[in-house]
């Protein structure tokens, strides 16, 4: 397959309304903004509202509000752990938990920290994201962080947000492709994994697979910070044109909840990744031919 990165992306977001970051190594933060590359699907990194290159910007425009990003209720807001794993999934792929805490459960040895039996039905190429110990943040609902963003359109009008990250110490992603395949992914602890255990000492990760086709990336490191999952989303066209005293239906305060999820940008993909034209009868004067949409 030539475009695997925008093919595996297309399916997880199109499940979920986020988009996987097909290289989780490489960071992408809460409040980074940019736009999508086309072919790869990929995340074009542009800037950050938290950086100080852009809190300069923002004190050298005609802004006449005074923002301090360093309170700590503007920083992304962090949520405690609460599920072990998160898994995303797109359709043709099911997924069973396997219970594995009878196969180790003494300190300091190999321990089973997650055991998945993994069915893909082989019709269309389908893809799965298993993440251990997620971690979430989010940009906070805060009025000052929207007046903030409104008050620099020449740098974010036209531009994507990142909203939310989803990182973990330890990932798993497998893109199948035409053909019917049933099997197991490991993820294994070498040291303590439960809480209370692991007061005394750090796990180290190891995941083992039998898949025998498809496409897969995995990474483990208790003291790494992955991101294989974050959110875009952009402000209502709308958002840009209202001067904050403007008084009407449209409100000064548009809260991030409600921007729009951003869509792929590309057309509907085939099964090799590749876009598919879209026909369009009267761009090709076939419309003619046709009397209510039906030959005649």
């Amino acid at each position: 397959m030539k475009y695997e990165s925008r093919k595996f992306i297309d399916l997880i977001q199109r499940a979920t309304s986020k988009w996987a970051n097909w290289d989780p190594p490489r960071e992408i933060a809460v409040g980074d903004y940019g736009t999508i590359i086309n072919d790869t699907g990929e995340f074009d990194w542009e800037g950050n509202i938290y950086s100080p290159y852009f809190q300069q910007q923002f004190q050298s425009s005609k802004s006449k509000f005074n923002i301090d990003l360093t309170d700590s209720a503007l920083r992304p807001h962090k949520q405690k752990a609460g599920d072990d794993h998160l898994i995303v999934k797109s359709w043709g792929v099911t997924t069973k938990e396997i219970n594995a805490s009878a196969e180790g459960a003494v300190s300091g040895v190999v321990n089973i920290a997650l055991k998945l039996d993994l069915q893909f039905d082989g019709n269309k190429p389908a893809a799965v994201l298993v993440m251990h110990k997620p971690r979430y943040s989010s940009l906070p609902n805060d009025e000052r962080i929207i007046k903030l963003i409104k008050s620099m359109p020449d740098i974010l009008k036209g531009k994507y947000i990142v909203t939310d990250v989803i990182s973990c110490a330890a990932y798993m992603m497998h893109l199948s492709d035409h053909r019917a395949e049933k099997f197991s992914v490991t993820l294994k602890a070498a040291g303590p994994v439960t809480p209370a255990a692991n007061a005394g000492g750090v796990a180290s990760f190891t995941w083992s697979s039998e898949a025998a086709y498809g496409l897969s990336r995995q990474g483990s490191d208790p003291a790494a910070k992955f991101i294989p999952l974050y959110r875009l989303k952009q402000p209502h066209p709308k958002f840009w044109e209202w001067p904050f005293s403007h008084r009407g239906d449209e409100k000064t305060h548009d809260p991030i909840d409600r921007w729009e999820d951003v869509d792929p940008t590309w057309n509907p993909l085939n099964d090799e990744g590749e876009e598919q034209e879209i026909y369009d009868a009267e761009m090709h004067a076939d419309f003619e031919f046709f009397n209510d949409g039906y030959p005649e």
